[in-house]
């Protein structure tokens, strides 16, 4: 694979990555259907996330985000 190519592909699943997380944290309702399958959630809403990378976010990670999604403030948050 071209170097261009993999890099783009790295920035476009770090981005993935990004968007994800800061979904879970902004989101509860999201978050809460995560937290039983984010592998399904990912594929249904369009998050572009390999094995690798679904395989590293645990249910107990799930779980941290809602604790610190609950210090955010509400302006933020999808409600």
């Amino acid at each position: 694979m071209p170097a261009r190519a993999k890099n783009e592909e790295i920035k476009m699943s770090q981005e993935a990555v990004e968007r994800l997380l800061g979904r879970l944290l902004t989101d509860d309702l999201f978050r809460k259907r995560a937290e039983k399958s984010i592998e399904n959630l990912c594929q249904e809403s369009g998050y572009d996330l390999n094995a690798g990378e679904l395989s590293v976010l645990s249910r107990d990670d799930i779980i941290r985000l809602g604790m610190v999604s609950h210090q955010l403030d509400r302006n933020i948050k999808r409600l």
